[in-house]
């Protein structure tokens, strides 16, 4: 994602003295905080659970409506990405987007929805998303887009981890979450 002014959103550790005289890829990267927004806890869980083998790259965050979104993006500095749903109570999609256009115009956010219309697409190209993603979600899917979003090199995303679960490859995806056992412990009451 570029904000027009200042390139590709990444997120670089606070370079120290020790690290002027290193070269680009051996400066010492911080780990993104990646903000997700959507009223679906169930959801909203297995997405969180989904991304978590990346925590090397990003922190996960996140929120059941856009106030509670607004309430962290004031309280935790920085967050670079916001992954967020489109409808919503209390406050939707639509106005986090403009709530961050105003007061967070540089951190990319992705929307994510059910009810995607061309209309819809149009109207959130011109208030600046990063990416628009529909619903069903693949975890894959969401990975590479917030690994495009913050300009994560592309070799260090080749290297991400693969669908291995207890030592055997496994189909990877939101789907196959859902086929854990452990799943439905930590989502149903």
């Amino acid at each position: 994602m570029t904000d027009g002014l200042n390139g590709p959103t990444v997120c670089n550790a606070r370079q120290s003295s020790s690290d002027e005289g290193k070269s680009d890829g051996q400066k010492i990267r911080r780990v993104c905080e990646v903000l997700i927004v959507d009223d679906e806890e169930p959801l909203l869980l297995t997405i969180t659970e989904g991304l978590s083998i990346y925590r090397k790259y990003f922190h996960l965050h996140t929120a059941t409506n856009g106030a509670d979104a607004v309430r962290i993006l004031k309280s935790l500095s920085p967050v670079d990405l916001v992954l967020t749903d489109l409808s919503m109570p209390k406050m939707d999609g639509f106005e986090l987007l403009a709530y961050m256009n105003r007061n967070y115009p540089r951190i990319p956010v992705i929307l994510m929805t059910a009810y995607g219309t061309p209309k819809i697409e149009e109207i959130l190209g011109s208030m600046g998303t990063f990416r628009y993603l529909e619903k069903p979600l693949d975890i894959n899917t969401i990975a590479d887009t917030i690994f495009e979003a913050l300009a994560i090199p592309s070799d260090q995303a080749a290297s991400r981890p693969s669908g291995i679960i207890d030592g055997e490859e496994r189909e990877t995806g939101l789907a196959a979450l859902c086929d854990r056992p452990e799943y439905y412990k930590k989502t149903m009451p």
